[in-house]
């Protein structure tokens, strides 16, 4: 029996999910039909930080800082800005943002994944069976467009007070991640010159 080596989740506009996952060095959320996982078979880290900086230009990754332990991370879809501003008055601080661009599906995973993969031609990230179950990585099926990523981390408050939760986790979220979308615009026409309308076409 084929164990499946991710988890996939369908996010709506309007909904949300919480999930755990293990950090080491960040976490990330990136395009899975356009974000390349090979760098190099000697990549290093400062190269791995390179090959990110670029992928965030190209709209397929957004990563933040997350090291060393497990932690649970809620995402919410939205097309407005009243869950952002609901989350800015809560007890958090805004530590990265960014943009994706995707035709439906969003890859959550973290350093050691795509580190991995960066230094291997044959894998990918949904194609590695042996990871422990923390760290898997979760497909995100969301609807196509643009996405703006905010990622906020939640300050610790005695008795977890002002933190969010979900009933599925049993611990409070640490980080909450907004990604507004943004519908693709229309394709471009361009206009048909027709000869002889324009004096100087014929």
């Amino acid at each position: 029996m084929l164990v499946r080596s991710y988890s996939t989740h369908q996010l709506e506009i309007g909904s949300g999910k919480v999930l755990a996952h293990a950090g080491h060095e960040y976490l990330a959320l990136v395009d899975v039909e356009s974000y390349p996982t090979f760098v190099a078979k000697d990549v290093d880290y400062l190269d791995m930080m390179a090959h990110l900086s670029g992928q965030r230009k190209a709209l397929t990754a957004v990563a933040w800082g997350a090291p060393g332990r497990q932690f649970t991370i809620g995402f919410v879809v939205t097309e407005d800005d009243r869950t952002e501003n609901h989350v800015r008055l809560s007890e958090c601080r805004a530590i990265a943002s960014g943009t994706l661009r995707t035709h439906g599906q969003v890859c959550f995973t973290s350093h050691d994944r795509l580190f991995h993969c960066a230094q291997n031609r044959t894998h990918d990230l949904l194609r590695e069976q042996h990871a422990p179950k923390e760290e898997r990585p979760h497909v995100l099926n969301v609807p196509p467009g643009m996405y703006a990523v905010q990622v906020y981390y939640h300050l610790p408050l005695p008795h977890g007070g002002g933190m969010p939760t979900d009933s599925s986790a049993k611990t409070a979220v640490h980080f909450t991640v907004i990604l507004r979308h943004y519908a693709f615009p229309a394709p471009r026409i361009a206009p048909v010159r027709l000869p002889g309308l324009i004096p100087w076409a014929a």
